[in-house]
């Protein structure tokens, strides 16, 4: 339990400070994106890894292959929202263009890596 309490207050703070840096960013440099399109994005990002990271530690609770049932399904589960997400978008924007994209997978990146990190110290202590 104090591992999910943990997880969602640093999610929060790198939402806060990603935040921070698009608002910075996109004011001081012409980069064809709105604002508002990446606080959506942004936000978006934080509630499936939220989400994703709640089934896999619920799932760690649990015996081996229950266990890896949920790994399975909580990463299928992030894959599917990110392109549920990505066709969404293009079907209300209908262009999809390079600011956006490039936008995406930095967050993306950062995102899959930092529930890397706290993935890798949920089953190493459990």
């Amino acid at each position: 339990m104090i591992n999910r309490i943990r997880f969602t207050w640093q999610l929060l703070i790198l939402s806060s400070v990603l935040m921070i840096l698009g608002l910075i960013i996109l004011s001081h440099l012409p980069t064809g994106l709105s604002f508002n399109s990446y606080i959506i994005t942004l936000a978006v990002f934080t509630g499936i890894n939220l989400a994703t990271y709640y089934i896999i530690s619920i799932g760690s609770e649990k015996n081996g292959g229950d266990q890896m049932g949920y790994l399975m399904a909580g990463i299928g589960l992030k894959f599917l929202l990110y392109l549920l997400y990505i066709l969404g978008y293009w079907l209300v924007i209908k262009n999809l263009g390079i600011p956006f994209i490039v936008t995406f997978f930095v967050l993306y990146l950062v995102f899959t890596f930092f529930l890397a990190g706290h993935l890798f110290k949920l089953l190493r202590n459990k």
